[in-house]
């Protein structure tokens, strides 16, 4: 395989992940390698075939400039015959009712179904959001948000009945989850690439924490780790391990517990050296 041929296979590649998420990509990726493999032979070849005037390659410049529109129009043609599980975003045929990985009732549109316009019937590429003939708002984007809309309820419900104690997430992100592990429960929230988003939605949530009595103590004190002192039960969150798991994804640490030195503690005042007078004063 030459080095042109490798480049139109990553092209018609992108083209297709460009059309389609990564459920709808996997489930089409048999029939897309063939269409990958299919195409690059093809343009390959037309690549250094002269035509019929001499100039070089001039089939396969029309077959460039079409190729993310072909890729798109076959992802949309895949997608006639699958759904997405809204809940867990696994993909299924058409024919079925409920998805076959979290017993989820599957939407009553296909894939394919969710791009067309209800307004003026075009069939959208698959992932626009608003018809590109009227501007119109598509199935997929209601479902989108109608999605988004339950996640959040489902994890302000969740918040509400593990860390009702701790001031609650509001500040984005997506595929948001909380996992309770030994001793400590962990709130998650993605932001897809954009650093930036992920580092200021954790400063705006550490920075309400501290409005709501949150506050560095013991004897090392640190905005890294937050206390609050509640009667008898001291509330603890870790900010040190927000990053571990990438620069765009926030994690945040809740556990019960009190610092090292105790919540009020308090640095001891340096022994004043003893001298001849002190001594004999008495």
């Amino acid at each position: 395989m030459g080095f042109l041929e490798r480049a139109i296979r990553r092209g018609i590649s992108e083209g297709i992940g460009k059309a389609v998420g990564n459920a709808i990509n996997q489930a089409i990726e048999p029939k897309a390698t063939e269409l990958v493999n299919r195409t690059a032979a093809r343009l390959d070849e037309a690549t250094y075939k002269p035509s019929g005037n001499g100039a070089a390659g001039a089939s396969a410049q029309g077959a460039f400039a079409n190729l993310e529109r072909a890729a798109m129009d076959f992802a949309t043609k895949q997608a006639e015959n699958l759904k997405i599980c809204s809940h867990c975003g696994e993909s299924a045929p058409s024919s079925q009712k409920f998805c076959q990985s979290c017993g989820s009732a599957l939407p009553e549109l296909t894939v394919a179904e969710t791009s067309k316009c209800p307004s003026c019937g075009k069939q959208n590429n698959i992932g626009t959001k608003f018809c590109t003939d009227c501007g119109t708002k598509l199935p997929s984007a209601v479902m989108e948000e109608e999605a988004h809309r339950r996640e959040l309820a489902e994890i302000s419900a969740q918040w509400q009945e593990k860390l009702s104690q701790y001031p609650e997430w509001s500040f984005g992100g997506e595929n948001l989850y909380i996992d309770e592990y030994d001793g400590y429960i962990v709130f998650g929230a993605d932001f897809r690439n954009n650093a930036g988003a992920a580092r200021n939605a954790f400063e705006q949530y550490r920075s309400m924490a501290k409005q709501n009595g949150f506050r560095p103590a013991g004897q090392y004190p640190t905005d890294d780790h937050l206390y609050k002192m509640t009667g008898s039960v001291c509330y603890h969150i870790d900010f040190e391990h927000s990053f571990e798991s990438g620069s765009c994804q926030v994690s945040l640490g809740f556990m019960t517990g009190e610092p090292t030195g105790g919540f009020n503690y308090v640095k001891p005042e340096p022994q004043k050296p003893i001298g001849l007078r002190d001594i004999f004063k008495f």
